[in-house]
Protein backbone atom coordinates (compact mmCIF):
# COMPACT_ATOMS: atom_id res chain seq x y z
CA UNK A 1 0.00 0.00 0.00
CA UNK A 2 1.42 3.85 -0.83
CA UNK A 3 1.31 5.44 1.91
CA UNK A 4 0.98 9.71 0.79
CA UNK A 5 3.71 12.05 2.08
CA UNK A 6 1.90 13.59 4.72
CA UNK A 7 1.58 10.22 6.60
CA UNK A 8 5.60 9.62 6.04
CA UNK A 9 6.14 12.95 7.73
CA UNK A 10 3.85 12.62 10.60
CA UNK A 11 5.03 9.19 11.34
CA UNK A 12 8.65 10.62 11.02
CA UNK A 13 7.92 13.75 13.55
CA UNK A 14 6.12 11.93 15.88
CA UNK A 15 8.89 9.13 15.85
CA UNK A 16 11.16 11.33 15.92
CA UNK A 17 10.28 12.97 19.84
CA UNK A 18 10.48 9.13 20.95
CA UNK A 19 14.48 10.03 20.18
CA UNK A 20 14.47 12.42 22.94
CA UNK A 21 14.16 9.23 25.71
CA UNK A 22 16.59 7.51 23.69
CA UNK A 23 19.29 9.77 23.30
CA UNK A 24 19.02 10.68 27.06
CA UNK A 25 18.92 6.86 28.23
CA UNK A 26 22.27 6.80 26.02
CA UNK A 27 23.96 10.01 26.77
CA UNK A 28 23.91 8.91 30.48
CA UNK A 29 25.21 5.82 29.96
CA UNK A 30 28.50 7.39 29.25
CA UNK A 31 28.15 10.91 31.02
CA UNK A 32 27.60 10.19 34.26
CA UNK A 33 30.49 9.01 35.11
CA UNK A 34 32.30 12.57 33.65
CA UNK A 35 29.84 13.64 35.58
CA UNK A 36 30.72 11.72 38.92
CA UNK A 37 34.36 12.67 38.69
CA UNK A 38 33.59 15.91 37.74
CA UNK A 39 31.06 16.80 40.53
CA UNK A 40 32.25 14.61 42.81
CA UNK A 41 29.01 12.43 43.24
CA UNK A 42 28.61 8.62 44.70
CA UNK A 43 27.32 5.92 43.71
CA UNK A 44 24.04 6.83 45.58
CA UNK A 45 23.83 10.57 43.61
CA UNK A 46 24.64 8.59 40.32
CA UNK A 47 21.54 6.13 40.67
CA UNK A 48 19.18 9.48 41.31
CA UNK A 49 20.36 11.64 38.31
CA UNK A 50 20.19 8.34 36.23
CA UNK A 51 16.80 6.92 37.47
CA UNK A 52 14.86 9.82 38.53
CA UNK A 53 14.24 11.40 34.72
CA UNK A 54 12.14 8.24 34.52
CA UNK A 55 9.92 8.48 37.85
CA UNK A 56 9.30 11.59 36.59
CA UNK A 57 8.52 10.61 33.18
CA UNK A 58 6.11 9.11 34.53
CA UNK A 59 3.67 11.10 35.83
CA UNK A 60 4.58 13.91 32.94
CA UNK A 61 3.14 10.61 30.85
CA UNK A 62 -0.08 10.55 33.22
CA UNK A 63 -0.44 14.63 33.00
CA UNK A 64 -0.01 14.58 28.80
CA UNK A 65 -2.42 11.95 28.79
CA UNK A 66 -5.42 13.94 29.83
CA UNK A 67 -3.79 16.63 28.17
CA UNK A 68 -3.89 15.03 24.91
CA UNK A 69 -7.43 14.39 25.20
CA UNK A 70 -7.96 17.84 26.38
CA UNK A 71 -6.17 20.33 23.84
CA UNK A 72 -5.06 17.45 21.00
CA UNK A 73 -2.00 15.50 20.40
CA UNK A 74 -0.09 17.90 18.69
CA UNK A 75 -0.09 20.51 20.87
CA UNK A 76 0.48 18.03 23.66
CA UNK A 77 3.57 17.22 21.56
CA UNK A 78 4.78 21.28 21.48
CA UNK A 79 4.21 21.66 24.91
CA UNK A 80 6.63 18.28 25.57
CA UNK A 81 9.27 19.93 23.17
CA UNK A 82 9.48 23.10 25.00
CA UNK A 83 9.59 21.74 28.55
CA UNK A 84 12.63 19.53 26.87
CA UNK A 85 14.49 22.40 25.51
CA UNK A 86 14.32 23.79 28.89
CA UNK A 87 15.44 20.68 30.89
CA UNK A 88 18.29 20.28 28.42
CA UNK A 89 19.59 23.99 28.29
CA UNK A 90 19.50 23.50 32.54
CA UNK A 91 21.20 20.26 32.97
CA UNK A 92 24.10 21.87 30.00
CA UNK A 93 24.85 24.97 32.81
CA UNK A 94 24.48 23.25 36.29
CA UNK A 95 26.73 23.59 38.73
CA UNK A 96 26.08 21.37 41.62
CA UNK A 97 24.29 18.53 41.87
CA UNK A 98 20.93 20.28 42.78
CA UNK A 99 20.91 22.60 39.90
CA UNK A 100 21.29 18.96 37.55
CA UNK A 101 18.27 17.27 39.46
CA UNK A 102 16.18 19.79 38.67
CA UNK A 103 17.27 19.94 35.21
CA UNK A 104 16.82 16.29 34.87
CA UNK A 105 13.27 16.47 36.54
CA UNK A 106 12.16 19.19 34.18
CA UNK A 107 13.69 17.32 31.09
CA UNK A 108 11.30 13.97 32.64
CA UNK A 109 8.44 15.45 32.09
CA UNK A 110 8.73 16.40 28.94
CA UNK A 111 10.77 13.01 27.76
CA UNK A 112 7.09 11.58 29.72
CA UNK A 113 5.03 13.02 27.30
CA UNK A 114 6.92 11.82 24.70
CA UNK A 115 6.44 8.47 25.54
CA UNK A 116 2.84 8.68 26.03
CA UNK A 117 2.09 10.75 22.97
CA UNK A 118 4.24 9.51 19.85
CA UNK A 119 2.73 5.96 19.59
CA UNK A 120 -0.47 7.67 20.45
CA UNK A 121 -0.12 9.98 17.59
CA UNK A 122 1.19 7.53 14.90
CA UNK A 123 -1.72 4.90 15.84
CA UNK A 124 -4.52 7.38 15.09
CA UNK A 125 -2.84 8.34 11.88
CA UNK A 126 -1.56 5.05 10.27
CA UNK A 127 -3.41 3.16 7.78
CA UNK A 128 -4.86 0.16 9.67
CA UNK A 129 -3.03 -2.48 7.19
CA UNK A 130 0.08 -1.17 7.95
CA UNK A 131 0.10 0.48 11.79
CA UNK A 132 2.23 -2.27 13.16
CA UNK A 133 5.37 -1.26 11.00
CA UNK A 134 4.73 2.52 11.47
CA UNK A 135 4.17 2.29 15.44
CA UNK A 136 7.08 0.66 15.37
CA UNK A 137 8.58 3.70 14.14
CA UNK A 138 8.32 4.79 17.75
CA UNK A 139 10.62 2.50 19.32
CA UNK A 140 12.88 2.69 16.54
CA UNK A 141 14.02 6.51 16.93
CA UNK A 142 13.98 5.54 20.55
CA UNK A 143 16.98 3.00 19.50
CA UNK A 144 18.06 5.39 16.96
CA UNK A 145 18.22 8.27 20.12
CA UNK A 146 20.36 5.60 22.11
CA UNK A 147 23.18 4.80 19.38
CA UNK A 148 23.59 8.32 18.97
CA UNK A 149 23.98 9.31 22.63
CA UNK A 150 26.05 6.50 23.34
CA UNK A 151 28.02 7.65 19.68
CA UNK A 152 28.18 10.89 21.14
CA UNK A 153 29.37 10.12 24.42
CA UNK A 154 31.99 8.06 23.25
CA UNK A 155 33.06 11.02 20.82
CA UNK A 156 32.89 13.80 23.36
CA UNK A 157 33.71 11.50 26.20
CA UNK A 158 37.23 10.17 25.24
CA UNK A 159 38.09 12.01 21.25
CA UNK A 160 38.21 15.18 21.74
CA UNK A 161 40.03 16.02 24.09
CA UNK A 162 37.46 17.95 26.69
CA UNK A 163 37.61 18.03 30.21
CA UNK A 164 35.33 16.37 32.06
CA UNK A 165 33.11 19.18 33.12
CA UNK A 166 33.00 20.71 29.67
CA UNK A 167 32.39 16.48 28.04
CA UNK A 168 29.29 16.11 29.97
CA UNK A 169 27.51 19.95 29.62
CA UNK A 170 28.64 19.57 25.85
CA UNK A 171 26.73 16.28 26.12
CA UNK A 172 23.68 17.29 27.97
CA UNK A 173 22.75 20.15 26.02
CA UNK A 174 22.94 18.58 22.48
CA UNK A 175 19.66 16.75 23.80
CA UNK A 176 18.02 20.32 23.05
CA UNK A 177 18.32 20.62 19.77
CA UNK A 178 15.83 17.16 18.10
CA UNK A 179 12.84 19.08 20.08
CA UNK A 180 13.78 22.30 18.70
CA UNK A 181 13.37 21.15 15.02
CA UNK A 182 10.32 19.14 16.34
CA UNK A 183 8.82 22.68 17.16
CA UNK A 184 10.04 23.87 13.68
CA UNK A 185 8.34 21.04 11.85
CA UNK A 186 4.94 20.65 13.89
CA UNK A 187 2.91 23.31 12.14
CA UNK A 188 2.41 21.81 9.10
CA UNK A 189 1.21 18.61 10.47
CA UNK A 190 -2.64 17.67 11.41
CA UNK A 191 -4.52 17.05 14.36
CA UNK A 192 -5.19 13.09 14.79
CA UNK A 193 -8.23 12.38 13.18
CA UNK A 194 -9.12 10.71 15.56
CA UNK A 195 -9.04 13.14 18.59
CA UNK A 196 -11.22 15.67 16.10
CA UNK A 197 -13.97 12.96 16.05
CA UNK A 198 -13.49 12.53 20.19
CA UNK A 199 -13.86 15.84 20.26
CA UNK A 200 -16.98 16.47 18.23
CA UNK A 201 -15.27 18.23 15.18
CA UNK A 202 -16.36 16.27 12.44
CA UNK A 203 -15.72 17.79 9.30
CA UNK A 204 -12.02 18.76 10.36
CA UNK A 205 -11.74 15.11 10.54
CA UNK A 206 -12.97 14.32 7.71
CA UNK A 207 -10.55 16.93 5.84
CA UNK A 208 -7.58 15.07 7.62
CA UNK A 209 -8.55 11.98 6.55
CA UNK A 210 -9.08 13.00 2.93
CA UNK A 211 -5.51 14.15 3.03
CA UNK A 212 -3.75 10.93 4.95
CA UNK A 213 -5.64 8.57 2.88
CA UNK A 214 -7.19 7.31 -0.66
CA UNK A 215 -10.82 8.34 -1.16
CA UNK A 216 -12.38 4.79 -0.20
CA UNK A 217 -10.06 4.47 2.93
CA UNK A 218 -10.79 7.83 3.95
CA UNK A 219 -14.50 7.45 3.96
CA UNK A 220 -14.57 3.82 5.43
CA UNK A 221 -12.33 5.19 8.36
CA UNK A 222 -14.73 7.85 8.91
CA UNK A 223 -17.52 5.87 9.15
CA UNK A 224 -16.31 3.66 11.82
CA UNK A 225 -14.86 6.82 13.57
CA UNK A 226 -18.68 8.30 13.77
CA UNK A 227 -19.34 5.09 15.40
CA UNK A 228 -16.72 4.80 17.79
CA UNK A 229 -16.72 8.21 18.52
CA UNK A 230 -20.60 8.64 19.40
CA UNK A 231 -20.71 9.16 22.92
CA UNK A 232 -19.29 11.79 25.50
CA UNK A 233 -15.89 12.22 26.65
CA UNK A 234 -15.71 11.41 29.97
CA UNK A 235 -14.23 13.34 33.10
CA UNK A 236 -10.72 12.61 34.48
CA UNK A 237 -11.85 11.08 37.31
CA UNK A 238 -14.17 9.19 35.54
CA UNK A 239 -12.36 7.95 33.18
CA UNK A 240 -9.24 6.96 35.72
CA UNK A 241 -12.28 4.89 37.06
CA UNK A 242 -12.97 3.33 33.64
CA UNK A 243 -9.33 2.28 33.06
CA UNK A 244 -8.71 1.11 36.58
CA UNK A 245 -12.23 -0.35 37.44
CA UNK A 246 -13.65 -1.58 33.97
CA UNK A 247 -16.86 -3.53 33.19
CA UNK A 248 -16.21 -7.12 33.19
CA UNK A 249 -15.58 -8.94 30.22
CA UNK A 250 -13.96 -8.40 27.27
CA UNK A 251 -13.68 -4.76 27.99
CA UNK A 252 -11.45 -5.38 31.56
CA UNK A 253 -8.98 -8.02 29.91
CA UNK A 254 -8.22 -5.77 26.99
CA UNK A 255 -7.44 -2.81 29.38
CA UNK A 256 -5.27 -5.39 31.78
CA UNK A 257 -3.78 -6.81 28.19
CA UNK A 258 -2.55 -3.25 27.38
CA UNK A 259 -1.51 -2.12 30.95
CA UNK A 260 0.39 -5.69 31.29
CA UNK A 261 2.05 -5.05 28.32
CA UNK A 262 3.27 -1.83 28.96
CA UNK A 263 4.32 -3.21 32.29
CA UNK A 264 6.79 -6.10 31.64
CA UNK A 265 8.62 -4.15 29.00
CA UNK A 266 10.50 -2.63 31.25
CA UNK A 267 10.36 -5.35 33.97
CA UNK A 268 12.31 -7.56 32.09
CA UNK A 269 15.43 -5.16 33.02
CA UNK A 270 16.32 -3.07 29.97
CA UNK A 271 16.75 0.14 31.55
CA UNK A 272 19.88 -1.93 33.39
CA UNK A 273 21.18 -3.51 29.95
CA UNK A 274 21.36 0.56 27.91
CA UNK A 275 22.04 2.56 31.31
CA UNK A 276 24.20 0.08 32.61
CA UNK A 277 26.72 -1.27 29.84
CA UNK A 278 29.59 0.12 31.15
CA UNK A 279 29.30 -1.22 34.49
CA UNK A 280 28.21 -4.74 33.47
CA UNK A 281 31.18 -4.96 31.04
CA UNK A 282 33.63 -3.68 33.48
CA UNK A 283 32.70 -6.25 35.91
CA UNK A 284 33.57 -8.76 33.83
CA UNK A 285 37.04 -7.59 33.15
CA UNK A 286 36.91 -4.72 30.12
CA UNK A 287 37.98 -1.77 32.57
CA UNK A 288 39.84 0.84 29.89
CA UNK A 289 37.27 3.69 29.44
CA UNK A 290 37.75 4.36 25.47
CA UNK A 291 36.88 -0.05 24.97
CA UNK A 292 34.04 0.82 27.54
CA UNK A 293 32.54 3.26 25.15
CA UNK A 294 33.21 1.68 21.65
CA UNK A 295 31.49 -1.38 23.17
CA UNK A 296 28.65 0.44 24.79
CA UNK A 297 28.73 1.68 20.75
CA UNK A 298 28.26 -2.00 19.39
CA UNK A 299 25.75 -2.87 21.68
CA UNK A 300 23.78 -0.09 20.75
CA UNK A 301 23.92 -0.77 17.01
CA UNK A 302 22.98 -4.15 17.31
CA UNK A 303 19.94 -2.88 19.44
CA UNK A 304 19.10 -0.41 16.15
CA UNK A 305 19.60 -3.08 13.66
CA UNK A 306 16.95 -5.41 15.08
CA UNK A 307 14.06 -2.66 15.71
CA UNK A 308 14.60 -2.35 11.98
CA UNK A 309 13.84 -5.93 11.77
CA UNK A 310 11.20 -5.78 13.99
CA UNK A 311 9.42 -3.33 11.44
CA UNK A 312 9.76 -5.26 8.78
CA UNK A 313 8.23 -8.55 10.50
CA UNK A 314 5.58 -7.24 13.18
CA UNK A 315 2.55 -6.72 10.42
CA UNK A 316 3.53 -10.29 8.41
CA UNK A 317 3.81 -12.32 11.64
CA UNK A 318 2.30 -9.94 14.10
CA UNK A 319 2.33 -8.96 17.99
CA UNK A 320 1.95 -11.82 19.75
CA UNK A 321 4.32 -14.24 18.11
CA UNK A 322 6.98 -11.35 18.04
CA UNK A 323 6.39 -10.72 22.01
CA UNK A 324 6.99 -14.20 22.67
CA UNK A 325 10.03 -14.58 20.69
CA UNK A 326 11.32 -11.50 22.28
CA UNK A 327 10.74 -12.20 25.85
CA UNK A 328 12.30 -16.30 25.66
CA UNK A 329 15.26 -14.41 24.20
CA UNK A 330 15.17 -11.66 26.64
CA UNK A 331 15.52 -14.80 29.03
CA UNK A 332 18.27 -16.55 27.58
CA UNK A 333 19.93 -13.34 27.44
CA UNK A 334 19.59 -12.45 31.09
CA UNK A 335 20.48 -16.21 31.81
CA UNK A 336 24.18 -15.99 29.93
CA UNK A 337 24.49 -12.65 31.98
CA UNK A 338 23.97 -14.58 35.21
CA UNK A 339 26.56 -17.31 34.15
CA UNK A 340 29.01 -15.37 33.07
CA UNK A 341 29.39 -13.44 36.89
CA UNK A 342 28.36 -16.78 38.44
CA UNK A 343 31.86 -18.38 36.42
CA UNK A 344 33.96 -15.53 37.64
CA UNK A 345 33.38 -13.31 34.96
CA UNK A 346 33.31 -14.42 31.63
CA UNK A 347 33.89 -11.28 29.24
CA UNK A 348 32.68 -13.60 26.01
CA UNK A 349 29.60 -15.07 28.06
CA UNK A 350 28.50 -11.15 29.51
CA UNK A 351 29.18 -10.14 25.57
CA UNK A 352 27.51 -12.33 24.02
CA UNK A 353 24.69 -11.69 27.10
CA UNK A 354 24.38 -8.22 26.54
CA UNK A 355 24.21 -7.64 22.61
CA UNK A 356 21.70 -10.88 22.75
CA UNK A 357 19.45 -8.93 25.11
CA UNK A 358 19.80 -5.77 22.61
CA UNK A 359 18.89 -8.29 20.00
CA UNK A 360 15.69 -10.08 21.75
CA UNK A 361 14.19 -6.79 23.31
CA UNK A 362 14.42 -4.80 19.32
CA UNK A 363 12.48 -6.90 17.68
CA UNK A 364 9.73 -7.72 20.15
CA UNK A 365 9.37 -6.47 23.17
CA UNK A 366 10.47 -3.05 22.35
CA UNK A 367 8.37 -1.76 19.47
CA UNK A 368 4.82 -4.28 20.06
CA UNK A 369 4.65 -3.63 24.08
CA UNK A 370 3.71 0.29 23.76
CA UNK A 371 1.93 -0.74 20.11
CA UNK A 372 -0.32 -3.11 21.71
CA UNK A 373 -1.40 -0.74 24.43
CA UNK A 374 -2.58 1.96 21.75
CA UNK A 375 -4.26 -0.25 19.62
CA UNK A 376 -6.21 -1.99 22.45
CA UNK A 377 -7.38 0.95 24.63
CA UNK A 378 -10.83 2.73 24.31
CA UNK A 379 -11.07 5.97 22.04
CA UNK A 380 -12.80 7.77 24.52
CA UNK A 381 -10.16 7.33 27.26
CA UNK A 382 -7.40 6.73 25.00
CA UNK A 383 -4.90 9.47 25.64
CA UNK A 384 -5.98 8.70 29.74
CA UNK A 385 -5.45 5.34 29.34
CA UNK A 386 -1.86 5.34 27.17
CA UNK A 387 -1.17 7.49 30.30
CA UNK A 388 -1.51 5.30 32.76
CA UNK A 389 0.22 2.76 30.67
CA UNK A 390 3.30 5.21 30.61
CA UNK A 391 3.05 5.92 34.10
CA UNK A 392 3.10 2.26 35.15
CA UNK A 393 5.98 1.55 32.24
CA UNK A 394 8.52 4.82 33.53
CA UNK A 395 7.81 4.10 37.35
CA UNK A 396 9.33 0.21 36.67
CA UNK A 397 12.09 1.77 34.18
CA UNK A 398 12.91 4.29 36.70
CA UNK A 399 13.02 2.14 39.99
CA UNK A 400 15.13 -0.08 37.91
CA UNK A 401 17.71 2.72 36.87
CA UNK A 402 17.71 3.79 40.20
CA UNK A 403 18.00 0.31 41.93
CA UNK A 404 20.36 -1.94 39.78
CA UNK A 405 23.65 -1.23 41.48
CA UNK A 406 22.12 -1.30 44.82
CA UNK A 407 20.45 -4.08 43.98
CA UNK A 408 23.75 -5.83 42.36
CA UNK A 409 25.58 -4.83 45.95
CA UNK A 410 22.28 -7.12 47.65
CA UNK A 411 21.73 -9.91 45.55
CA UNK A 412 24.93 -10.35 43.55
CA UNK A 413 24.99 -9.73 39.54
CA UNK A 414 24.40 -13.44 39.35
CA UNK A 415 20.87 -13.12 41.50
CA UNK A 416 20.11 -9.92 40.06
CA UNK A 417 19.99 -11.32 36.28
CA UNK A 418 18.76 -14.43 37.08
CA UNK A 419 15.66 -12.33 39.01
CA UNK A 420 15.64 -10.93 35.44
CA UNK A 421 15.25 -14.17 34.16
CA UNK A 422 12.14 -15.46 35.73
CA UNK A 423 10.14 -12.37 34.82
CA UNK A 424 11.15 -12.35 31.33
CA UNK A 425 9.70 -16.62 31.55
CA UNK A 426 6.43 -15.32 33.36
CA UNK A 427 5.99 -12.34 30.89
CA UNK A 428 5.79 -15.29 28.57
CA UNK A 429 3.25 -17.07 30.13
CA UNK A 430 1.37 -13.36 30.60
CA UNK A 431 1.51 -12.86 26.95
CA UNK A 432 -0.06 -16.42 25.88
CA UNK A 433 -2.79 -16.33 28.06
CA UNK A 434 -3.79 -12.27 28.04
CA UNK A 435 -2.59 -10.71 25.21
CA UNK A 436 -4.98 -10.72 21.83
CA UNK A 437 -3.09 -10.42 18.34
CA UNK A 438 -4.31 -6.99 16.98
CA UNK A 439 -2.49 -7.56 13.79
CA UNK A 440 -4.62 -6.15 10.76
CA UNK A 441 -7.79 -6.69 12.60
CA UNK A 442 -10.84 -4.65 13.91
CA UNK A 443 -12.43 -4.17 17.06
CA UNK A 444 -14.74 -7.37 16.35
CA UNK A 445 -12.05 -9.76 15.38
CA UNK A 446 -9.74 -8.60 18.35
CA UNK A 447 -13.04 -9.06 20.95
CA UNK A 448 -13.81 -12.23 19.35
CA UNK A 449 -10.66 -13.63 20.14
CA UNK A 450 -10.40 -12.06 23.48
CA UNK A 451 -14.00 -13.79 24.16
CA UNK A 452 -12.06 -17.21 23.16
CA UNK A 453 -9.42 -16.95 25.28
CA UNK A 454 -11.56 -16.21 28.09
CA UNK A 455 -14.17 -18.75 27.56
CA UNK A 456 -17.07 -16.70 27.10
CA UNK A 457 -19.80 -16.46 24.74
CA UNK A 458 -20.81 -13.44 23.19
CA UNK A 459 -24.22 -13.81 24.80
CA UNK A 460 -23.28 -14.43 28.12
CA UNK A 461 -24.47 -11.96 30.22
CA UNK A 462 -22.81 -9.18 31.96
CA UNK A 463 -19.79 -10.72 31.82
CA UNK A 464 -19.50 -11.03 27.83
CA UNK A 465 -22.49 -9.13 26.52
CA UNK A 466 -22.27 -6.03 28.99
CA UNK A 467 -18.85 -6.09 28.65
CA UNK A 468 -18.28 -6.61 24.62
CA UNK A 469 -21.85 -3.74 24.14
CA UNK A 470 -19.81 -1.41 26.01
CA UNK A 471 -16.42 -2.41 24.37
CA UNK A 472 -18.27 -2.04 21.32
CA UNK A 473 -19.81 1.17 21.68
CA UNK A 474 -16.60 3.15 23.00
CA UNK A 475 -13.60 1.13 21.86
CA UNK A 476 -13.93 0.23 18.35
CA UNK A 477 -10.14 -0.41 17.12
CA UNK A 478 -9.43 0.46 13.90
Amino acid sequence: MALKPLVILCVVVAASFSFLLGYDIGIMSGAKRLVARDLQLDSVEVEVLVGILNIVSAFGGLASGRLADAVGRRCTVGLACAVCIGGSLLMSVATGFSALLIGRVITGFGIGSSFQVSPLYIAEVAPKSLRGRLVSMFDLFINVGILAGYVVGYVVGSQLGLADGVAWRLMLGLGAVPPLLILLVLPVMPESPRYLVASGQHERAWAVLQRLYAPHEARATMSLLREEGGGARPSTWQGLRQILRPAPGVTRSLLFAGLGAACLQQATGVEAAVYYTPETLEAVGITEERSLLLATVGVGAIKVAFIGVAACLVDRFGRVPLLLASNAGIALSQGLLALSFLLGGSVGLAVAGQCLFMAAFSIGSGPCSMMVASECFPLQVRGLAMGVATLLNRLISGSIALSFLSLTRALTPTGTFAAFTLIALLACAFIRRFIPETKGRALEEVEQEMLERLKIAPSSGANGGAGAVELAASSRCV
